[in-house]
């Protein structure tokens, strides 16, 4: 029986750690953070291209599924290893809004308004009637505590009951939103307009009550960061903020460092370690220090970034405007490879399960990653020998009972 014990431990270890290379959410997870601790592929071989499935949302990968949605107004669920479509669900508007994945559903915003809950497996509704807002909804949903933040065009941030879809609070705003929210230990951090000048804010909610904002002198669109009691977030006044995100801090001293680009920041900060890395639309893609104001690197691509990076083994993977997926060295920002896939606008990779998941404005889908480094071979090997080292060890256990 101990026998028996340790395969099932150890096969839930594998499966734990499995799990971790997924990539849930927008970003990667609740603190939007976009690192992932997956293996990532060295060249831009492809292990499949799909048409019809591309779009400006970013895609989540979970398991041996990416869900994504489309400006034909479906959301989709690709099978992970070939790229065939498992299933699709219309909704009535394109599909900007990037897919969270959480408890077996997918919950995904759509043009037409609404926020949808769907089952992951089999791409049924969720909740009894989808949630109705007044405008679109191409913010990207973040799923914590049993409940799902998202921010709609009708100048409201929402919080929703996950399980059936209803409102638990709202916070209004007096512009349309289209930050991402991130939540940490019950805060939410998004970028908002909360007045009637044309200043913009990055605000802290906490059960729809405002804890506090910090104004910026442009469009925040870019969705905030949060790691270790700081927030990254870019602004359309060119700076890259770090802000203390503690709440009784002087409003003086809510920034720790500001960087100034070239351009518009719309691109959503990645962050890893003491590092921060952001695209602007000056063409370059930055490597920050988190502790101060100090650029450690900075590559140009020749056209405007507003993706959003995503670190993973040692490389940052990004897209420009001019087409390309890059990747990049993470400790100096030289290339690895590119690969021209289209025009990208913001659509952010995702790495899960050793490969790159991206979809472009032309309505192709990408998975870049050689197959011994591809979600199925590199899993499913796995699953197989842990299978037959567990049977192998059940029939010793069974001879061993036998025999005394």
């Amino acid at each position: 029986m101990r026998a028996v014990a340790l395969v099932l431990l150890f096969l839930f270890a594998f499966a734990t750690l499995a799990s971790a290379q997924d990539w849930p959410t927008f970003r990667g997870d609740a603190a939007r953070t976009g690192y992932s601790i997956s293996r990532a592929p060295d060249s831009d071989a492809i292990a499949w291209r799909r048409k019809g499935t591309g779009s400006w949302s970013s895609p989540a990968v979970v398991g041996l599924r990416v869900f994504v949605g489309s400006e034909d107004g479906c959301v989709y669920a690709l099978n992970a290893v070939n790229g065939l479509v498992e299933w699709s669900y219309p909704t009535g508007g394109a599909v900007h809004s990037s897919p969270a994945v959480f408890g077996g559903v997918v919950y995904v915003g759509s043009d037409d308004g609404r926020v949808y809950a769907i089952h992951a497996d089999n791409g049924e509704p969720a909740w009894q009637a989808h949630f109705q807002t007044g405008g679109p909804v191409q913010s990207s949903p973040v799923v914590a505590d049993n409940k799902v933040f998202v921010a709609s065009w009708d100048n409201r941030v929402y919080a929703l009951d996950a399980r059936d879809g209803r409102k638990l609070w709202e916070f209004q705003t007096t512009y349309v939103v289209v930050s991402s929210p991130a939540v940490v230990d019950g805060r939410v951090y998004v970028g908002a307009r909360t007045s009637l000048d044309p200043k913009w804010s990055v605000c802290s909610l906490k059960d729809g009550e405002l804890v506090w904002e910090f104004r910026t002198e442009g469009r925040v669109e870019s969705s905030p960061a949060v790691f270790e009691n700081r927030v990254y977030v870019g602004s359309d006044d060119g700076y890259v903020y770090c802000l203390d995100a503690r709440e009784n801090v002087p409003a003086e001293n809510r920034v720790v460092w500001k960087f100034l680009t070239g351009g518009w920041v719309r691109s959503s900060p990645a962050v890893f370690e003491n590092r921060v890395y952001a695209g602007s639309d000056d063409g370059y893609v930055y490597c920050l220090d988190a502790r101060e104001n100090r650029v450690i690197w900075a590559t140009p691509t020749g056209s405007k970034v507003q993706s959003s990076p995503a670190v993973a083994d040692n490389k940052v993977f990004v897209a420009s405007w001019n087409g390309y997926l890059y990747a990049l060295r993470e400790n100096d920002g030289s290339g690895i490879w590119k690969h021209k896939i289209g025009v990208v606008a913001r659509a952010s990779p995702a790495v899960a399960h050793g490969k790159v998941f991206i979809g472009d404005g032309d309505g192709a889908f990408y998975c870049f990653g050689s197959w011994g480094a591809a979600a199925g071979p590199e899993l499913w090997p796995g699953v197989r020998y842990m299978l037959i080292a567990a049977l192998l060890v059940f029939i010793w256990w069974l001879l061993r009972k036998t025999r005394g």
